[in-house]
């Protein structure tokens, strides 16, 4: 059986991840990896989760229930935590507006079945998260690629995009993945403006918000929409839903995510999850609900503490050993650096010389892009390493671009 002729056109349309084809390598445990867009597992609360655990497990009603099938709109005493978590003055959320999934790539996946017809144009940033371009492809999306600058998307870019008639907009506003960027206020309002006067929705991927170490994001562009319109216009005409995580904030294999969205969406979103995997663990929604409702405001201060000195680290670093020729992203602010080499590198090029002669893994920035640009573009990641070691890393890493752009002089 040649069972490539027999992939469907969806599956024959998305590609494998240069990240995850990447983690292959890094197997051999003398490489330091800049690569991997994830949580320090060293500071996973252990204790706490043990401690929920034994809650659950000590009343059997409970523990029964926490093993049980489930409603598919998810867990409801989290489904009003994050209702509430998520409202500000100006836009009320209820229980109803959100549904619980399997990590935001469910949502992803989700929300691209609901809106995207087979070859249907949509809005990307350039750069973007390479796991929404995997989700999109499997849609056959067309991209239409969204310029942006150190502050994000740029506004007559992003017109130009909706001018050619796409059917929404993916965009991380705070401390986006890869590009380390953030979204000023005063653009995020305009976005709002433009998605009304184009009728473009807008999904809003706020994976990384909390992570901040300077100052708090501007606000989210779903509270944005809700001044916009006015109190209680969103649920029949909102144009911005939310895509949220809890991965990032307590740890990644609760497969716990959301979507908080106008009514009339989510009950379309529920039908097709019931069709994907009829619900999201009770027993880890069950514990993400205690955690989030304990620990997770003193938890997630520990991490600002904690990732701010790894990003300073990799920041200082970075601006006192790279030659003037690179440039990269100093992000308030998540978990990316992004760097632009000097002219003439290549980002796959380098790793394979920075593997095998500094030791060091990043991910080449072409990956992050829809239409293959980039290339002389990289991602490192600076939350798994101690400041020390990043110190040290990136010094390594910037010798390394220094001795390669001077050999290009030199052909």
């Amino acid at each position: 059986m040649n069972w490539t002729e027999r992939f469907s056109a969806d599956a024959h349309a998305i590609q494998a991840s240069e990240i995850r084809e990447l983690l292959k390598v890094l197997a051999d445990p003398a490489i330091l990896s800049f690569a991997g867009g994830i949580p320090d597992a060293n500071l996973f609360p252990l204790a706490e989760i043990n401690r929920v655990r034994s809650i659950i497990e000590a009343d059997p009603a409970v523990d029964r229930n926490s093993l049980q099938y489930s409603q598919t709109e998810g867990y409801a005493p989290l489904r009003d935590w994050i209702a509430a978590s998520h409202s500000t003055p100006d836009i009320a959320l209820a229980q109803d507006n959100v549904l619980v999934t399997n990590g935001a790539q469910q949502s992803l996946t989700l929300l691209a079945a609901a809106l995207i017809d087979g070859g249907a144009p949509i809005a990307v940033a350039r750069p973007t998260y390479l796991g929404a371009l995997q989700v999109f492809e499997t849609r056959r999306a067309r991209f239409v690629m969204v310029e942006t600058d150190d502050d994000g998307i740029l506004i007559d870019s992003l017109e130009a995009a909706f001018q050619q008639g796409v059917k929404l907009l993916y965009t991380v506003p705070d401390f986006q993945n890869p590009g380390g960027m953030t979204i000023p206020e005063d653009r995020r309002r305009q976005m709002i403006a433009l998605a009304h006067r184009y009728g473009v929705p807008i999904l809003e991927d706020i994976a990384y918000r909390t992570l901040y170490y300077d100052a708090p994001p501007p606000p989210t562009l779903l509270s944005l929409e809700g001044a916009f319109l006015g109190e209680g216009v969103w649920q029949t005409s909102g144009l911005v839903v939310q895509i949220g995580t809890a991965s990032k904030s307590l740890m990644p294999g609760l497969r716990v995510g959301w979507t908080v969205a106008p009514r009339d969406l989510l009950d379309k979103l529920v039908v097709l999850k019931q069709a994907n995997d009829l619900h999201t663990s009770t027993f880890n929604q069950m514990l993400a609900y205690e955690l989030a409702t304990t620990i997770l405001e003193a938890h997630t201060d520990m991490l600002r503490r904690t990732y701010r000195a790894r990003r300073d680290a990799m920041v200082d670093t970075l601006r006192t050993h790279l030659p003037n020729s690179a440039h990269f992203s100093a992000p308030k602010g998540g978990m990316f650096v992004w760097l632009t080499l000097p002219p003439g590198l290549d980002g796959k090029a380098l790793l394979e010389k920075a593997l095998v002669e500094e030791k060091i893994a990043f991910v080449p920035g072409a990956a992050f892009h829809a239409d293959g640009s980039g290339k002389n573009t990289l991602r490192l990641s600076f939350s798994t390493c101690p400041p020390a070691v990043i110190a040290e890393a990136m010094e390594r890493l910037s010798n390394l671009i220094k001795r390669e752009a001077q050999r290009l002089t030199h052909l």
